[in-house]
């Protein structure tokens, strides 16, 4: 199965809402959580010649981004929570499954509710034809189609739904009815159908223009501040225009792409009945109205009133939280770190590109020296937040040290991270060895050339931190997809004797409960167990076996529930099943409690 990363985490990062969130595609964006502390010591500003009244015009200026960046994070404590990224968990006929006569339904259930208002789940016999009929059910997290009578044959179930924090899923199963051989092999192909790729590539594309154009705008707002530069000049207009343009269109672009991902039928779907409407719903319309807004009042406005600019840049770092999973459950420290994090990283990347621009428009080298140490105090203050910051974040979307190293989401935020520690290297080597260089020597061509290289390599830096996190946002969190903190659902196979599902609920430390459903060889659920125990081991902690014997709970259905899962961390859970007199079968599972 195969889950479509396009969420507008979303889109405005990339996704919609599975029926209570449309992420925005780019919004995820911003709210990318995923940064490492950098450990970078806070230096001493350069010494400035500033008048008292210039000197607390600046500081208000200041104090009124720290208290409106502070207003922001409290209104996000009263937000409602959202999931992150729907897996399925079980499958009615289970994947691969050979059933001897036709099912009356498929149904799949996920980990979290979901929405197949602009998906759904269809049946394909082996000529591409459907077999379902109805409307698809949906049923919290279970969605369902009825199905014809069908024939001996080998039939693909493809579904496409979206989770609640916006991102669209794709997947499907194949199974079997009758002897009748077929080419399940092709219908596996079919369901690996790539034709959502280049929309996935132009939903990351679309982010990074608008978390690009975003922090740019921003940043610009705080830098002109902090730096004490005219707004007025025309090069200041130029960028802001041009950034804010880029914004935008990302922004906005976001939509369609939302449409194309969230229907599998195009960006033409968005002018289908419901469609837009049902992406634009909960957060997406909100965070697309603030985040295209706010770039446009703050580069119009800038010129002629910092403040009102600054409430406008308010309104785009506001825009990121509201959709996508970077909120997860967490909400509070989810919204004040998102914020935080966003906000930061805006003040140090914005303020390096109005830094390299600004260089190219002073020609008193002193005065680029000076701007330079002026903007390297802001940006070592801006970097500690962001890691901090990013550090918050990244515990709500990694959780375990195991997740980090063995998901696509973990190595994706290594990388990030190591792109940043590179940033802040360059950074570092600027302030501590060039400026100081260049304050006692302003006339140095050479000292000048090289800060001027070094702030170019740290904006190319900044930009592909930038497009990494464009692809962050739209993946699955790391915990989920090693399964910590979720109930954990896992099929074990009993060689000749059939399968067993095994569900922990909720998967995490102390009270739990463990779930045996059997099925025959065939698929069907059955009776095949006379007898089962389960043994729970947890060998990095030596605890173990611990050895229960669940109760019968139905028909092929088993349960046990106990506190035995005491701590979090890797555990074994071996399920033993006595067939009759004479065989007995076993599997293990290796589950990561939370």
């Amino acid at each position: 199965m195969r889950s479509l990363p396009g969420s507008a985490e979303q889109v405005l990062v990339g996704g919609s809402s599975r029926g209570r969130r449309a992420a925005w595609l780019l919004g995820a964006t911003g709210r990318d959580p995923e940064a490492v502390t950098p450990r970078v010591a806070l230096p001493a500003p350069v010494p400035l010649e500033r008048s008292a009244s210039s000197t607390r015009r600046g500081r208000q200026r200041i104090r009124r981004c720290v208290l409106l960046v502070g207003a922001a994070a409290l209104l996000g404590l009263g937000a409602d929570p959202v999931g992150a990224h729907a897996v399925p968990v079980s499958t009615t006929p289970s994947d691969g499954a050979v059933l001897e006569d036709s099912p009356s339904s498929v149904s799949v259930e996920f980990s979290e509710p979901v929405s197949a208002d602009l998906g759904g789940l269809r049946v394909f016999d082996a000529d591409g034809e459907r077999v379902d009929r109805g409307a698809v059910a949906v049923s919290d997290r279970t969605i369902t189609v009825a199905l014809d009578d069908l024939a001996d044959g080998a039939y693909l179930a493809s579904y496409r739904i979206v989770s609640a924090d916006g991102h669209p899923v794709v997947g499907g199963i194949v199974f079997s009815v009758g002897d009748a051989e077929a080419d399940t092999g092709a219908l596996a192909r079919l369901l690996d159908d790539d034709g959502d790729r280049p929309w996935e590539i132009a939903g990351a594309l679309a982010r990074w223009l608008a978390m690009a154009g975003a922090l740019v705008v921003v940043g610009g707002v705080v830098f002109l501040s902090w730096c004490r530069r005219d707004p007025g000049e025309p090069w200041i207009s130029r960028v802001f225009a041009t950034s804010a343009l880029v914004g935008v269109v990302g922004m906005l672009a976001a939509v369609p792409i939302q449409a194309a991902l969230a229907t599998g039928q195009g960006a033409g779907s968005l002018l289908q009945d419901g469609v837009l409407s049902s992406i634009l719903a909960d957060g997406l319309g909100a965070a697309l109205v603030l985040g295209v807004a706010g770039l446009i009042v703050a580069a119009g406005t800038v010129a002629w009133s910092t403040l009102v600019a600054s409430i406008a840049a308010l309104a785009v770092l506001v825009s990121f939280p509201l959709v996508g999973h970077t909120r997860g459950d967490d909400v509070a420290l989810g919204f004040v770190a998102d914020v935080a994090h966003v906000g930061a990283a805006a003040v140090w990347t914005g303020g390096l590109v109005f830094l390299l621009v600004a260089r190219r428009h002073i020609d008193d080298r002193a005065e680029r020296a000076t701007l330079v140490g002026r903007f390297s105090t802001l940006a070592t203050a801006s970097i500690v937040v962001v890691g901090v910051a990013g550090a918050a974040r990244s515990w709500t979307q990694v959780r375990a040290l195991d997740a980090l190293t063995s998901t696509t989401y973990g190595w994706t935020l290594l990388a990030k991270v190591g792109i940043v520690a590179l940033v802040v290297g360059a950074g570092a080597y600027n302030h501590f060895r060039l400026v100081p260089a260049a304050v006692a020597d302003p006339d140095s061509e050479p000292v000048h050339r090289r800060m001027t290289s070094v702030l170019r390599a740290e904006v190319v830096g900044v930009a592909l931190a930038v497009a990494v996190t464009a692809v962050l946002v739209n993946l699955t969190p790391a915990y989920v997809d090693a399964g910590i903190g979720q109930l954990h659902s896992e099929i074990l196979d009993l060689a000749d004797a059939g399968s067993v599902q095994l569900v922990v609920d909720p998967n995490r430390a102390g009270d739990n409960s463990l779930h045996l459903y059997f099925y025959g060889p065939d698929g069907r659920p059955a009776e095949i167990a006379e007898e089962v125990r389960i043994d729970l081991r947890k060998p990095g902690d030596d605890i173990g076996p611990i050895t229960r014997e669940p109760f019968r709970a139905g028909p092929g259905h088993f349960q046990w529930d106990g506190a035995e899962l005491v701590s979090s961390g890797r555990w074994e859970i071996t399920v033993v099943v006595r067939i009759d007199r004479f065989s007995e079968a076993s599997a293990t599972a290796d589950v990561l409690v939370g």
